[in-house]
């Protein structure tokens, strides 16, 4: 309980010296009362002809003393000095921007020397060194994104004419063979039975009505393709294929 007590003693005591309000308030009072204070404590009763308390009451406890005229300078340090203050700092950045502004004026109407003159040229031949450099790096890096982008566009256009002549050649390969079972009657016949199995996922090899040579051929030629058990399918070549034998 007494911890409790003096802890919070010592916070309202902190609270009350660190306070701006507060400490110049206590140093405006001791100022005006130093008597107070200096007879308390370093003069005896033995010198003063009544008691301290007394002397001190009817000689120095004026009411203008303890609180009016400690009250009044503090009050002026807080509300007038901070502008006074901010007021001083003002006006130094104005001055300090005034000599800048100035000396810029002066150094831009100064003439420079020989010594700086040659300076600053061999600074801005540096420089257009420099950026000639950063320059012809530049166009080399983009010739040889050019070189890349002309070989890929070749390799494009290489593999797209491969591709066309491929597909070129299958699909003659294709017309021919169509052309030739068309013309064999024996084989067209064995091609029609072969989609009729095929289409009803029935197993080719065995009958006598598909040969193995017409399966051999088309196989050969990759139209159909066997997915076992004598069970045959068209490929995507072999959809082709179908297309140009029904026209």
């Amino acid at each position: 309980m007494v911890d409790d007590i003096k802890k919070s003693f010592n916070s309202i005591l902190y609270e009350r010296t660190t306070s701006p309000f507060f400490g110049t308030l206590i140093l405006s009072w001791t100022i005006w009362n130093w008597r107070i204070i200096y007879l308390t404590i370093f003069i005896s009763e033995d010198k003063i002809k009544e008691n301290k308390i007394d002397f001190i009451v009817s000689n120095y406890c004026k009411i203008h003393n303890l609180t009016t005229f400690p009250l009044i300078p503090s009050l002026l340090l807080l509300t007038v000095i901070p502008f006074i203050s901010n007021g001083a700092y003002w006006l130094s950045l104005k001055f300090d921007k005034w000599k800048k502004d100035q000396k810029n004026k002066v150094e831009m109407k100064q003439l420079l020397t020989v010594e700086q003159s040659i300076d600053l040229r061999e600074q801005i031949s540096k420089q257009e060194e420099r950026f000639e450099k950063l320059l012809e790096n530049k166009n080399n890096e983009i010739k040889q994104l050019n070189l890349i982008i002309e070989d890929y566009r070749n390799s494009r256009i290489e593999t797209k004419i491969k591709e066309t002549i491929t597909l070129d050649i299958n699909q003659k390969e294709l017309i021919d063979l169509s052309e030739k079972i068309k013309t064999n009657s024996n084989q067209s016949q064995e091609y029609e039975a072969l989609t009729r199995y095929i289409q009803g996922s029935y197993k080719v090899t065995g009958t006598d009505k598909i040969s193995t040579n017409i399966i051999s051929l088309l196989e050969s030629h990759d139209i159909i393709t066997n997915i076992g058990n004598g069970i045959y399918k068209f490929t995507e070549k072999g959809k082709q294929f179908q297309r140009l034998m029904i026209n």
